[in-house]
């Protein structure tokens, strides 16, 4: 029996967002520019025409700035640490011209951005969270064989109503300017994720996409054959010369499929699967599951042994999705997502990426047995998809479409914004097969009488570049205000029974909580449901008996009042009438907020960890829960 994927990708958009994960290979060089860079703010916005790019150093004062980090917290300095508007960061290097084209990529930059090299504008890129790049060889001297390149970036972090996420920026006097983000997390900025030197040949392999369109199963749920479309796109020089070998290699090393054409499919026979993990028919979530490798060559015709390029794709997954009216099924079998949202947050770093803590994160997931997360809110640093990916980890990918909490935020030219945030964010990580579902934005004002052809708009836009996933955006608005989810596919909401409303009411949780699923039920019989946030503020070490709010354990009973409602109406437990799917804690760990009355040190505490990795009592709760839904006997 053949199934297919819920949304066969038969066109590929091609924009050039910068969408190959820089990597390695016979015919390219990679260079990390991490590192100490120079830094000053510039508070009177005078840099650009100043012409600082032109200079060869930043003008005094300037300090050490590592690179990748926020620069929000790397200093003892408030006004660094609470700067609205400009700064700017610089640094030399050397390259030796060992290729005909060399490329200056950014992995991230919070929020606007313009790069100079040499003195010359090399690239401009609205938006965090997601990479932009340029081809820096006409900013080289030519005819030398080493060449010195200066490297200029000036960075803006005001946030406005048509920016995602949004803000609106207050002068109350020269002293005091306040930036008011409607959203719950720091605003952190810097040049956040690494910057990377890489080398192509003048013809080079563009974009590569691949994607399961079907898997064929036996009888006994044993996959005999999958088929994988895919498509290539060339670069720069052309040439009736130029000929292309795909070929998807298993983990062995062993080719298992090949073609020479640039769009076309494989049929794989006998294939591994892609499998999540944590499910009782699926590995544990310390184990690996299946990769294969997409080896792409790029030749001239009678010359395969002395490429032109060569492009590697090393987690490939062959898996289906498919949504029913009330399951989530991943190569046909039913999934629960159980894990948690997190937000990319640490001490010192902000948003900086950082291995050590990417390590420790993936760690904890095997601790806790969660097999699944949001990108809240906003896309996270490929190395979390390439982890994922390794590890049978889901994803719901989240686009920074969060604080759209005004009706004037609905307008057109936030939507052109939106529309390309969300090209560059799946452009980027369609190939991951990690990654089972979009979400479009968090806790908008859905409910607003323009947020109706707000998200017609968005949903239209999105499918035919969704490569197989269903689409989807989380909802803090009412069963019956919400105006945009009846364009999507599946039910997220995120609510906070007995902490925002109801609070210290452990006991109204079961009710309210039964009472909330089965209105949305109701209301859209034909869309599965998950549980995308839920949880509750705790300072580690505060203990009270009976439970109040803030103490351990609070949150502990806390989550243990919400399981019971889910239970019954889960779609794995009761397969005949079930239609929930999943459940996400809010949050896996306390991060950094704006300070206010509300969030003591400037931290939402409602992490399943400290801010330092440390497990609260809830996260014992959580792990013995994941324990259990791992036991749970899924039927097909």
């Amino acid at each position: 029996m053949k199934w297919a994927c819920f949304l066969i990708l038969t066109i590929y958009v091609t924009i050039n967002y910068g969408l190959l994960y820089p990597a390695e290979s016979e015919t390219r060089q990679v260079r990390q520019l991490d590192g100490i860079w120079s830094f000053r703010l510039d508070e009177a916005g005078a840099g650009e025409n100043e012409k600082w790019y032109s200079l060869p150093n930043l003008p005094e004062p300037t300090i050490p700035m590592p690179v990748p980090a926020s620069y929000n917290d790397v200093t003892q300095n408030v006004t660094i640490h609470r700067h609205i508007g400009w700064v700017w960061y610089a640094r030399d290097f050397h390259i030796h011209v060992t290729a005909p084209r060399w490329v200056l990529r950014f992995q991230a930059a919070h929020y606007e951005s313009r790069v100079w090299v040499n003195g010359q504008s090399a690239v401009n890129h609205s938006g965090g969270h997601l990479p932009f790049e340029a081809d820096i060889t006409p900013f080289l001297p030519a005819g030398v064989n080493t060449s010195r390149v200066h490297v200029v970036v000036a960075i803006n972090n005001t946030l406005t109503p048509t920016t995602l996420p949004p803000g609106e920026l207050h002068i109350h006097n020269p002293t005091y300017r306040e930036l008011e983000t409607p959203f719950d997390f720091f605003n952190y900025a810097g040049i956040d994720r690494s910057v990377v030197l890489y080398s192509t040949a003048k013809s080079y392999i563009d974009d590569i996409g691949i994607e399961t369109q079907s898997i064929d199963f036996d009888s006994q749920h044993v996959a005999q054959s999958a088929t994988l479309n895919y498509t290539v796109t060339i670069g720069g020089a052309q040439s009736n010369a130029l000929r292309v070998l795909i070929q998807l290699i298993d983990a062995t090393g062993v080719i298992v499929a090949n073609n020479s054409d640039s769009q076309s499919r494989f049929v794989v026979e006998n294939p591994h699967l892609w499998e999540p993990c944590g499910m009782n028919y699926t590995h544990p979530c310390t184990e690996e599951s299946y990769l294969y490798t997409l080896q792409v060559t790029l030749y001239n015709e009678g010359a395969f042994n002395d490429p032109v390029d060569v492009y590697r794709i090393n987690h490939v997954g062959i898996r289906t999705i498919r949504l029913t009216d009330s399951k989530f099924l991943v190569n046909e079998r039913p999934f629960y997502f159980h894990g948690a949202n997190a937000h990319e947050d640490s001490d010192i770093r902000g948003k900086g990426f950082d291995h050590v803590i990417l390590a420790k994160h993936f760690n904890l997931y095997g601790w806790l047995h969660g097999n699944s997360f949001r990108t809240s809110h906003y896309p996270y640093s490929d190395e979390f998809y390439h982890m994922a990916d390794r590890y049978g980890i889901a994803i719901i990918g989240e686009t920074p479409a969060v604080g759209l909490r005004k009706p004037n935020y609905f307008s057109a030219a936030t939507l052109a914004h939106h529309k390309q945030v969300v090209t560059e964010m799946i452009s980027r990580d369609r190939n991951h097969p990690a990654v089972l579902m979009w979400s479009l934005a968090n806790e908008p004002l859905s409910e607003a009488p323009e947020a109706e052809a707000y998200f017609s708009a968005v949903a239209n836009f999105t499918r035919p570049l969704a490569a197989g996933r269903p689409i989807t955006y989380v909802i803090s608005a009412s069963y019956s205000g919400d105006r945009g989810i009846q364009f999507f596919d599946m039910i997220c909401i995120n609510r906070y029974f007995a902490w925002y409303s109801q609070s210290g009411r452990l006991d109204q949780i079961p009710s309210l909580v039964t009472e909330e699923l089965a209105n949305w039920r109701q209301r859209f019989p034909n869309k599965p449901i998950l549980m995308s946030e839920y949880g509750a503020d705790t300072v580690p070490g505060l203990h009270n008996d009976p439970p109040f709010m803030f103490t351990e354990d609070y949150q502990r009973d806390f989550y243990l009042a919400y399981h019971p409602s889910f239970d019954n109406v889960s779609s794995i437990i009761h397969p005949d009438r079930g239609f929930f799917v999943g459940e996400l804690p809010w949050n896996m760990f306390d991060f950094a907020t704006d300070q206010s009355v509300t969030r003591v040190g400037g931290l939402n505490r409602k992490g399943l960890f400290t801010r330092q990795r440390q497990p609260k009592a809830a996260a014992f709760v959580i792990k013995n829960r994941y324990e259990y839904l791992e036991t749970v006997k899924v039927s097909l």
